[in-house]
């Protein structure tokens, strides 16, 4: 076998197998409601009181590792959100819109002492990390060719 034909199989192997993760990467429903909801909690973290917050936030770390722990059994692997490649294009934009959001609820939970609009953009956070990563996937799996 000569070294041409060696590089053509191990190309058609590498695309058979982005084929395969491509198709494995399709989450349900709930694994985008899960990320989601981990984005709304850190947005509201500055809306509940110090110590409630220090939990809060301990445990949308606990969240973060179910996660990987979970698509690492049903896929595999776990694929990293700020991987190379036009993932990065929704990525960027979808963490700084929940920094907005962020920023925002720490501006009216801390200092306008306003926590119900602090929820209400945990809420919109909700809604825009759902959103961001059905997006994300769909670019994920069009990259893979699949």
């Amino acid at each position: 076998m000569t070294f041409e034909e060696q590089a053509r199989l191990a190309l058609v192997a590498k695309g058979a197998a982005e084929q395969d993760l491509a198709r494995l990467a399709v989450c349900p429903p709930w694994r985008h409601a899960v990320f989601a909801a981990m984005m709304a909690a850190l947005v509201a973290t500055p809306a509940v009181p110090l110590p409630l917050r220090f939990v809060l936030l301990a445990l949308i770390f606990v969240a973060i590792a179910l996660v990987v722990q979970s698509d690492r059994r049903r896929l595999g692997v776990f694929v990293n959100g700020y991987r190379r490649g036009k993932t990065r294009l929704v990525t960027f934009p979808l963490l700084a819109m929940i920094l907005i959001l962020y920023a925002a609820s720490c501006y009216f939970a801390l200092d306008r002492h306003q926590s119900a609009v602090s929820l209400g953009l945990a809420a919109a956070s909700f809604v825009v990390g759902y959103i961001g990563s059905t997006i994300w996937q769909r670019v994920f799996v069009r990259e893979l060719g699949a």
